[in-house]
């Protein structure tokens, strides 16, 4: 059924952003916008569970609003370093946000959908006619770029800051 490989879409899309962050390549340090590298590295260590609980085997979407939030202020304060990475990150979640917006879907439909459960006020046929849609735009968050952001990010975080943003 249809609704089954919108599903798998909407899943395969948020273990993307899950491991946008959390993969390995770029070490050093840095500061930005007058945000110091010691306070970067005390926030990614306290968003340390944002990154684990989207990585996991059973994600727990209804997180990912939070979790997406909390991707944007580190991006907003990452240092030199790992400065267009987090810009290339940050572009991948501010796109998937515009596209569920554009669809009419909160991240609490989100996570209702990817549990089986339809959306208050949506049929199977509307979530159908999304697929394209989404595919499209979750498709287009697995890029190489993407996928290296995400590795330098986590190397840098492993290395500088002393966070394994694989582990809880």
């Amino acid at each position: 059924m249809r609704v089954t490989v919108i599903l798998s879409t909407v899943v395969l899309g948020a273990g993307l952003l899950a491991g946008c962050g959390s993969s390995g390549d770029k070490a050093g340090s840095g500061d930005k916008g007058g945000s110091s590298a010691s306070g970067y590295c005390k926030d990614l260590k306290a968003a340390q569970s944002d990154f684990t609980t989207l990585n996991s085997d059973t994600p727990d979407f209804t997180k990912l609003d939070d979790a997406i939030k909390t991707f944007h202020k580190l991006a907003d304060e990452a240092p030199s370093a790992v400065d267009d990475d987090w810009k290339t990150l940050d572009n991948a979640f501010s796109t998937l946000t515009k596209a569920l917006d554009d669809a009419g879907i909160s991240m609490d439909d989100l996570a209702k959908i990817t549990s089986g459960q339809m959306p208050e006020g949506m049929t199977q046929d509307d979530l159908a006619a999304l697929g394209p849609k989404l595919q499209s735009t979750f498709g287009s968050l697995d890029q190489d770029a993407v996928k290296k952001a995400g590795q330098n990010v986590e190397k840098h975080a492993k290395s500088v800051c002393k966070v394994d943003l694989t582990k809880s």
